[in-house]
């Protein structure tokens, strides 16, 4: 789950800086954005979802389509309100937020756009929390308490998980944004730098832990940072 920061910091799969977006396939849009749904984006959200039911795991495909829509529209409206003009796509691992016609923004702004998206899962899946604390759950069918307990973990666990200082993640990029306020342009380079280690300790405890899928979102995302670590600094 990330959104295209800013036109001078943009991955490689994003559109530059001032070009039309061309993957809006499909012409769909939600609330006026343009959307992308990649097929690989269904076959990982159904690997991931464990062994179950081929119901459930219909059920669960969904409540990760729709958890990980609400978080995309969170950056997107931000976006939106700060005159930007946002595009959604959900592809293999996860969601991108990113912008047709891109412009600068400040460390503030970005800071903002980065947090909306994690704060609309936790708001979803804490109000879920919330009830349940609160005993308005109880009766509940064994049905609805496995919708419910999909829609928690989706939108408040992987809310929070989200947060972690990793780039591309948004708690990377609110990392990378205070860095860049206390730091200047070496405050990026620190911010890559934190995700290069915490990436390999991630995928090293994955190991010793058979947690397969963690392990292998470690060593993507490690590769990830330390291209771009290498193009910062040889900028």
């Amino acid at each position: 789950m990330e959104y295209d920061p800013t036109p001078s910091h943009h991955e490689e799969d994003r559109p530059g800086p001032g070009v039309a977006d061309d993957r809006r396939g499909g012409g769909w849009r939600i609330f006026g954005f343009p959307l992308q749904i990649d097929p690989w984006f269904f076959l990982t959200a159904w690997l991931i979802g464990g062994r179950q039911e081929p119901l459930w795991m219909v059920v669960w495909v969904l409540v990760v389509v729709v958890g990980i829509l609400a978080h995309e529209l969170g950056h997107a409206f931000v976006g939106r309100k700060l005159g930007m003009e946002p595009w959604i796509r959900l592809f293999a691992f996860g969601g991108m937020t990113g912008w047709s016609r891109p412009r600068p923004l400040s460390s503030g702004q970005q800071i903002l756009i980065s947090i909306a998206g994690p704060a609309v899962g936790i708001a979803i899946g804490g109000s879920v929390l919330v009830a349940a604390q609160a005993g308005l759950l109880v009766g509940a069918s064994p049905a609805v308490a496995h919708v419910l307990r999909d829609i928690l973990w989706v939108n408040l666990g992987w809310g929070i998980l989200n947060l972690l200082p990793i780039l591309p993640l948004d708690g990377g990029h609110i990392a990378a944004s205070v860095a860049t306020i206390l730091l200047g342009a070496k405050g990026r380079i620190g911010a890559r730098v934190l995700s290069v280690v915490l990436t390999v300790a991630i995928g090293l405890w994955a190991l010793t832990a058979g947690q397969w899928w963690i392990m292998v979102l470690g060593v993507v995302l490690t590769v990830s940072n330390v291209q771009a670590l290498r193009a910062e600094m040889a900028q």
